[in-house]
């Protein structure tokens, strides 16, 4: 523990220099932040708000709630069942196969260019920031998933958000993998998914997306590459 070891004799700053070393992957924060709470403080108020402001300073809020979940987007991949593709009796089934959120392959950046690729023409106006392409692959049954993730902006000032409001659209069961909801809308099925992706042959949809009230967003693609 930290507590035991040298580094408690270190003062803040110096602590942070030695952090300052580990920023090429964000993941190697998130390990760092499960050592003890004065390093998970450490990570979440100065490592990350400092990195998020120069990374995703549009996204960056005074909130800790927002940050954390900021932080979370980064480093999680959100797993097979919050990606809506297991339900919970596959999960029980295959452990292994249907983790639960996990630390992500990739970097940092949420780019709104790829949320833009994924969005309906109407909705193109919506700040959606998904990460880099491929993220996680996951295989499942007899296909493999490429899991993503992401956020809108200003979730409630959005298209898609007045889109599934206004039409009074049906939550579904699939949790957020970064927050506490307990529930997400389908964006395949609220046609907020640009056109011309496609089904399988048995009927599936080639991507698939769920959004939480708070905007954020999981998903996945299968077969075919979305950026052709």
């Amino acid at each position: 523990m930290e507590e035991e070891s040298g580094f408690s004799m270190l003062n803040d700053d110096i602590v942070l220099a030695v952090f300052a070393k580990l920023e090429d992957d964000p993941r190697h924060w998130a390990r760092v932040a499960c050592v003890c709470t004065r390093f998970s403080s450490l990570i979440r108020h100065f490592c990350w708000k400092t990195k998020c402001s120069q990374t995703l300073p549009s996204l960056l809020s005074d909130s800790p709630a927002t940050c954390a979940s900021l932080l979370k987007l980064a480093v999680c991949c959100p797993g097979l069942r919050h990606a809506g593709i297991a339900a919970d009796r596959d999960a029980a089934k295959n452990p292994k196969t249907c983790r639960k959120p996990h630390l992500a392959r990739g970097n940092w950046d949420l780019r709104r260019e790829q949320g833009c690729k994924l969005l309906a023409r109407q909705f193109r106006d919506d700040c959606l920031y998904l990460c880099d392409w491929p993220g996680c692959v996951h295989p499942h049954k007899k296909r493999k998933y490429m899991l993503f993730r992401g956020v809108f902006r200003d979730f409630k000032t959005t298209r898609v958000w007045r889109s599934l409001d206004g039409d009074k659209r049906r939550k579904l069961p699939v949790e957020c993998a970064f927050c506490t909801c307990r529930h997400t809308w389908d964006l395949h099925s609220a046609f907020c998914l640009r056109r011309g992706f496609g089904y399988q042959i048995d009927g599936e949809p080639v991507v698939r997306a769920y959004v939480c009230e708070n905007g954020h967003v999981s998903g996945a693609w299968t077969d075919v590459p979305l950026f052709s």
